[in-house]
């Protein structure tokens, strides 16, 4: 076998040492959303503070409590889910208690403790909220639908609970150019069938008045 010159082996061993790629302990780490605010999961973050994400805001009470989250134009983008969700809702107690979020994972929320409240289940996390968020949504496939301002906050009843009572919704929606206010305020209790039926019709007609259409409501 042919042996190079020791010269010509220096320079075939930096030839590779350059190009050769990076072991897994050099590789460059994943990179991380720096935009996004970290927060633990904890019954109390910082008190009147403002977390960011992206363009969205999500702001505390003087108990460290989350007590608004506001998207300044809204879109139609997935957040990722996490098991904060879970965490949040068992701190509603026994019962139909989820994580519910403020800012719809759907719309860009992220599943961090600034942006949920434990919610009742299937009457208001998966009922009157989504409701609103379908609204919502209705808004911004209507022609020249926007929705700017969609803002969320969440009152609580005393200084110590973790469980707000009322949920205030409002946004500006703009279809075909002109811009209408759509304000939704309702509880976070268990409801009787009558009263989950009227604050369903209140919402219908909420979002009917400022001419964000439904399927159904073309059909």
């Amino acid at each position: 076998m042919t042996r190079l010159p020791p010269a010509l082996c220096a320079a075939a061993l930096a030839i590779a040492t350059l190009t050769a790629p990076p072991s897994a302990a050099q590789a460059a780490p994943a990179p991380h959303a720096a935009d996004t605010d970290a927060a633990a999961c904890v019954r109390h973050l910082a008190r009147n503070h403002t977390y960011k994400d992206g363009s969205n805001t999500y702001t505390t009470d003087g108990a460290g409590r989350p007590a608004q989250a506001l998207s300044t134009e809204l879109a139609r983008k997935a957040a990722p889910r996490s098991d904060c969700e879970a965490t949040v809702g068992n701190w509603g107690g026994s019962g139909d208690w989820q994580g519910g979020h403020l800012l719809a994972s759907s719309f860009s929320g992220v599943s961090k403790r600034y942006n949920l409240v434990p919610m009742r289940g299937r009457q208001i996390n998966q009922g009157l909220m989504l409701r609103v968020e379908n609204g919502a949504r209705a808004c911004l496939g209507s022609k020249g639908g926007a929705v700017a301002d969609y803002r969320v906050q969440v009152h609580y009843p005393d200084a110590v609970t973790l469980v707000p009572d009322r949920i205030h919704v409002s946004m500006a929606a703009t279809i075909s150019g002109v811009s209408r206010q759509v304000t939704v305020t309702f509880p976070n209790t268990t409801l009787s069938a009558g009263e989950l039926d009227s604050w369903h019709t209140k919402i219908a007609n909420a979002f009917r008045a400022a001419h964000c259409m439904t399927a159904s409501d073309k059909a």
